[in-house]
């Protein structure tokens, strides 16, 4: 493998086990009594701040128009990160993992729908492997929180649908002006909402401020930038599928440190589902 594409292929993957240790760490933050709007607007604080440290100097100011453009996008990231985070007050990491990664399918639906990208066999394939694998997935716990298993889908649908129109609408956009509005958007939503439920002034442990900072810094931060700079260098194609490493990640870590024990069918549904991400084609860049 040329050195470019190893080093492409090192970022993808660093990048998926940011986001794959996302929520085990949030998990670390609730046991220590951080609730989940002083969670998202720290999340978003740290994460702003990084963006507005990392942005390229020198270059034009973003026009008006534009900059509404994509905060109105970052509106609807904030159904988003809400429906994640409360679904991870209710349901194992292993099993939100799982049903979030559903979105990758959902969005070649959705492009397809919205005349985007072409629908052909191959992706159907995959929507039918990646379903099955939710749907596996989903009925395999009795005990799950039916809210939760549906906050978990509704991150999905959520996340995909933010995909599809910041395709449509935000197209000529940078990667980091449109992460930096979204971010900008989410710290002004959540701020206001944890600043109404007294939790901006938090008194909890080092342990959780350190976790808050690495949600921010490193599974927010670093993990997009370490997804676009790889993707750059390997192609959309090898990216999606190194990007199922999230899976892993998640599920080893939530066995490791949370206690969680999967079961067969939850493996087999994982199993499916990055089958899907290695059959389907990107639909998007």
């Amino acid at each position: 493998m040329p050195s470019s594409e190893r080093r492409g292929s090192l970022l993808v993957l660093s990048s998926a086990a940011a986001y794959g240790a996302m929520p085990i760490l949030a998990r670390l933050a609730f046991a220590d009594g951080v609730g989940v709007a002083a969670l998202l607007a720290y999340r978003f604080l740290f994460a702003t701040l990084l963006f507005l440290l990392l942005r390229r100097r020198g270059g034009a100011a973003l026009p008006l128009r534009r900059r509404l453009v994509l905060w109105a996008l970052g509106v609807l990231f904030l159904g988003n990160a809400l429906c994640y985070f409360l679904a991870l007050e209710r349901v194992p990491v292993s099993l939100l993992t799982l049903l979030v990664y559903t979105y990758p399918v959902l969005v070649t639906l959705l492009s397809a729908a919205l005349g985007l990208e072409p629908l052909t066999l191959r992706n159907l394939a995959a929507a039918g492997l990646a379903f099955g694998g939710g749907a596996l997935t989903a009925g395999s716990i009795a005990s799950a929180d039916p809210l939760g298993v549906a906050l978990a889908l509704a991150t999905a649908v959520i996340y995909a649908l933010y995909m599809v129109l910041a395709t449509r609408f935000a197209r000529d956009a940078a990667s980091e002006d449109a992460a930096l509005h979204v971010s900008q958007v989410a710290l002004v939503a959540y701020g206001a909402w944890a600043g109404l439920r007294g939790e901006l002034v938090l008194h909890t442990t080092p342990r959780a401020w350190a976790a808050l900072a690495v949600i921010g810094a490193v599974c927010t931060v670093l993990a997009l930038r370490g997804f676009l700079a790889g993707l750059a260098l390997v192609g959309p194609a090898r990216a999606s599928v190194l990007s199922s490493f999230e899976l892993v990640v998640a599920v080893a870590l939530a066995m490791l440190f949370l206690a969680e024990r999967p079961g067969s069918r939850v493996l087999i549904g994982g199993a499916l589902i990055v089958a899907a991400a290695a059959l389907q084609r990107p639909p998007l860049r």
